[in-house]
């Protein structure tokens, strides 16, 4: 039987690899010469580097966990938000949250990862903003840093 070789490739697994001698016609399927993996010892380990991300950490809650707060929650008055979303031929436009189409068959409805904001009317805060990560609802995303930045 010929020896066996082992080819190590950095970052990936061990191949070993058996020559035969033999035709393949009268190979066995055990002596086949097609490379057998084997798993090299870095791909058996996982790897940590000590670093986390902090947009995993502070990831911002979709816009359909707000919108279903807004609308449940009676510390929420529904009738003082509106949404501002991206038209696909009009541009940026805004529209109220009780007007807001949720039915996908509804001829009027908007997708929500065209949300842009959603805003208080009352003091024209934005209470959640898709692009600066901004959720004062939830205080998730970048929201979470602004209200705890006083224990620093």
């Amino acid at each position: 039987m010929a020896s066996e070789q082992h080819l190590e490739v950095p970052g990936s697994e061990q191949i070993e690899y058996r020559p035969s001698e033999s035709s393949p016609q009268e190979r066995s399927p055990q002596e086949s010469s097609s490379p057998r993996r084997t798993p090299s010892p870095a791909s058996r380990s996982p790897k940590s580097t000590g670093y986390t991300s902090p947009a995993k950490e502070n990831k911002l809650r979709p816009v359909s966990d707000v919108i279903n707060r807004l609308i449940w929650d009676e510390n929420y008055d529904n009738d003082d938000y509106i949404i501002g979303y991206e038209d696909r031929f009009e541009g940026r436009l805004e529209l109220g949250l009780g007007s807001w189409k949720r039915e996908t068959t509804d001829e009027e409805f908007i997708p929500q990862h065209r949300i842009i904001y959603i805003k208080r009317i009352s003091d024209g805060d934005v209470v959640w903003d898709k692009r600066r990560r901004v959720d004062k609802v939830f205080l998730s995303g970048n929201s979470a840093f602004d209200y705890l930045a006083f224990l620093t």
